[in-house]
C-alpha cells in the first residue's frame, strides 16, 4: 500500500499545476492575439481576475478570424476577372496622364484590390437613396422588372407589414419562372417565425438563413464565435442592377415604430460593372450558407458602361487575412487634403481609425462626425462619447443627431471619394461581422451625400468641449469603463 500523500504537498501540487495552466493560457492567448493589444490586454486581465468566466469567454468570443472558411468558386473568380477587365480602372486613370488625383485614387485602388474579393471598375452609375421610403420602392420596381434572377440578402428582415411586402413580391417573381434566393442572418432576423417563407419556396424560391444557432455547437468545436455575424445588405437583379447600403427591411425603417422614431438611413443604387462585385459577395456568403455553388455566366454578364464612375466595392470579414474596411477607410481618411464627412451611428474607432482622424484635423482638414444622439445601446454610446473629448482637442467637429435615429454608414472625402455600405466604425464591423461598403470615386456622389449631410445637420447639436468639460466624473468613469470592455465586443 503506497503511503500517504501529505495534504500540504497535494494542495501544493495541484495550486503549482493550477498556476501552471493558468500561465499557459494567459500565454496562449497573447500567442493568438498578436495583433490588437489593447483587445490583447482586455482579455489578459479578465482571464487573470476571473480565470473560469474568462476562458469560457475567450472560447466563445475571443477569436476574430474563422479557423474554417469556404472557397470562392474558382469558375466565379475567373468569369468575373474576365468581365472586369473590360473596365478596369488603372488603364483608364493612366491614359488620362497622371496628376495628383490619379495618384491618390491609383493608391487607394491598388490597396482596394489587394484587400478585397473584387477590382474595381469604372464605367458605373450610381445613385443616393435616402431613407426606406425611397429604397423600399425602387428595390420592389427592380424586383418587378428581372428577367433572370433576383438575389436578396439582408441582416435583418422582420415579420411584419414591410418583410411580408417583399417576400410575397419575391415569391410572385418565383411563381413566373425568375430565380430567386434570399439569404439573411440568423440572429439580426431571428424573429422570423420558421414558416415565414413558406410562399416563396412553394412558388420555386429559395431562403437560407447564415449562421443558424441550431448549428452552433459545430462553431463551437471549430472554435469560431457564435458571434461572427453577416450584417451586408445586397440586391442584385439580373447582375445589372444593384443596391446596398445600411437599410435592413422593417417598419422602423420607415420611422413607423413609436419606441424609436424618426430614421435617418442611406441606400445607394448601382447599375454597371461593380453590380457583380455585389452578385460575387452574395454567391460567395450563400455557398458559405447552403454549399450551393452556383456556377453559370448569366450570374455574371457581360457589362457594357452605364455611367462614368469608378467603384470599388470592399468586402470584409472574420474569413479574410486581413481588416479590409478599417484599413481601406484608414487610408481613405489619410489621403484626404479639404475634408472628411462621416456619418455613422455606432463610432467606436480602432487605433488605426481614430489616428488617421486625429492626424487629418491637425493638418487643418475639416473634419466632422453626425452621430446619434441617442443610440440602442448604452455602452456603445459611453463608449463612443469617451472619445469626444480628445477629438475636439484635436479640431474634429462633433454633432448629434437630434430627429429620431442617425443609421447611416457614409463617408465623404473631399469631392473625391464617397461611401454607402453597412459597416459600422467599430471593431465589430471592422473584425467580426461580414460587411460591405461600395466606395465611389468622383465630384458626382460626393456632392449628393455631402448636401445631404449639411440637410441633416439641422437636425443635429454641434457637441462643444465646453460641454464635454462639464461632464460629471461619474459619468466619466462609466464612459472609461465602456471604453475598456469595447475590445470584447
Amino acid at each position: 500500500m503506497s503511503p500517504d500523500i501529505d495534504p500540504v504537498v497535494l494542495t501544493f501540487v495541484l495550486e503549482l499545476a493550477g498556476l501552471g495552466l493558468h500561465v499557459a493560457i494567459i500565454g496562449w492567448v497573447l500567442l493568438a492575439r498578436r495583433r490588437n493589444p489593447t483587445a490583447t490586454l482586455a482579455w489578459v486581465l479578465f482571464i487573470v481576475f476571473a480565470p473560469v468566466l474568462g476562458v469560457l469567454g475567450y472560447l466563445l468570443l475571443g477569436r476574430t478570424r474563422m479557423r474554417r472558411t469556404v472557397k470562392r468558386s474558382a469558375w466565379a473568380v475567373a468569369r468575373l476577372e474576365h468581365v472586369l477587365s473590360q473596365h478596369n480602372v488603372r488603364d483608364r486613370l493612366q491614359g488620362r496622364g497622371g496628376g495628383a488625383a490619379e495618384a491618390r485614387t491609383l493608391a487607394q485602388v491598388a490597396l482596394g484590390n489587394a484587400l478585397a474579393s473584387t477590382p474595381a471598375s469604372s464605367g458605373n452609375a450610381t445613385r443616393v437613396l435616402n431613407d426606406a421610403a425611397v429604397t423600399y420602392p425602387e428595390i420592389l420596381e427592380a424586383i418587378d422588372q428581372a428577367q433572370d434572377h433576383i438575389h436578396v440578402q439582408f441582416y435583418i428582415i422582420q415579420p411584419d407589414a414591410v418583410g411580408a411586402a417583399l417576400r410575397d413580391a419575391l415569391a410572385r417573381r418565383a411563381a413566373s419562372g425568375i430565380e430567386v434566393r434570399v439569404l439573411c442572418d440568423a440572429i439580426g432576423s431571428y424573429a422570423l417565425p420558421s414558416d415565414f417563407w413558406q410562399p416563396l419556396r412553394a412558388a420555386g424560391g429559395h431562403a437560407a438563413v447564415f449562421g443558424p444557432l441550431t448549428k452552433l455547437i459545430p462553431r463551437i468545436r471549430r472554435r469560431d464565435r457564435a458571434d461572427f455575424r453577416n450584417h451586408r445588405k445586397i440586391v442584385v437583379v439580373d447582375g445589372r442592377a444593384g443596391f446596398t447600403g445600411g437599410i435592413n427591411v422593417g417598419r422602423e425603417y420607415l420611422g413607423l415604430d413609436p419606441e424609436i422614431g424618426a430614421w435617418r438611413d442611406t441606400h445607394v443604387r448601382i447599375e454597371g460593372p461593380a453590380v457583380l462585385s455585389l452578385q460575387q459577395a452574395f454567391l460567395h456568403d450563400w455557398l458559405m450558407t447552403t454549399g450551393e455553388r452556383l456556377e453559370d455566366e448569366r450570374y455574371f454578364p457581360e457589362s457594357p458602361s452605364s455611367g462614368d464612375c469608378l467603384v470599388q466595392v470592399i468586402d470584409s470579414g472574420p474569413d479574410q487575412r486581413w481588416p479590409a474596411m478599417e484599413l481601406y477607410y484608414a487610408q481613405a481618411v489619410a489621403l484626404a487634403c479639404e475634408r472628411v464627412w462621416i456619418t455613422n451611428p455606432y463610432f467606436i474607432p480602432s487605433q488605426a481609425i481614430l489616428a488617421a482622424i486625429t492626424v487629418a484635423a491637425l493638418r487643418g482638414v475639416d473634419v466632422r462626425l453626425l452621430l446619434p444622439a441617442k443610440s440602442d445601446s448604452l455602452l456603445v454610446t459611453l463608449a463612443s462619447r469617451s472619445y469626444y473629448s480628445e477629438l475636439l482637442g484635436a479640431g474634429v467637429r462633433i454633432f448629434e443627431y437630434a430627429r429620431g435615429f442617425v443609421h447611416a454608414k457614409t463617408m465623404v472625402v473631399d469631392e473625391w471619394l464617397a461611401t454607402v455600405g453597412s459597416a459600422n466604425m467599430d471593431m465589430r464591423s471592422f473584425t467580426l461581422n461580414f460587411e460591405l461598403n461600395a466606395f465611389v470615386f468622383g465630384p458626382a456622389l460626393c456632392r449628393d451625400l455631402a448636401n445631404r449631410f449639411e440637410l441633416d445637420l439641422e437636425a443635429a447639436i454641434e457637441v462643444t468641449a465646453q460641454r464635454e468639460r462639464r461632464v460629471r466624473l461619474v459619468r466619466r468613469l462609466a464612459r472609461a469603463v465602456a471604453r475598456l470592455l469595447s475590445p470584447l465586443l
